[in-house]
């Protein structure tokens, strides 16, 4: 899959309340939901809904350590 393909993917969820399972590094895995609010060429950002923003790559989504649902 390529760069421009997992663009299309992510931005079907732009501004859109989602939930998000993230599997960080040492087995952490963190669910949270949120929403999309701007894409950039290479990064995305999230915004919680606590408020507080995370930034994740399109690798991310690709290697499935980050999933939307």
């Amino acid at each position: 899959m390529n760069l421009n393909r997992l663009k299309e993917c992510v931005s079907k969820y732009l501004n859109k309340e989602c939930k998000f399972h993230y599997r960080g590094g040492r087995g952490a895995d963190e669910l949270f939901q949120g929403e999309i609010i701007k894409l950039f060429p290479r990064v995305f950002l999230v915004k919680s809904k606590h408020g507080y923003m995370r930034c994740f790559s399109y690798s991310d989504f690709l290697i499935k350590t980050l999933k939307i649902y």
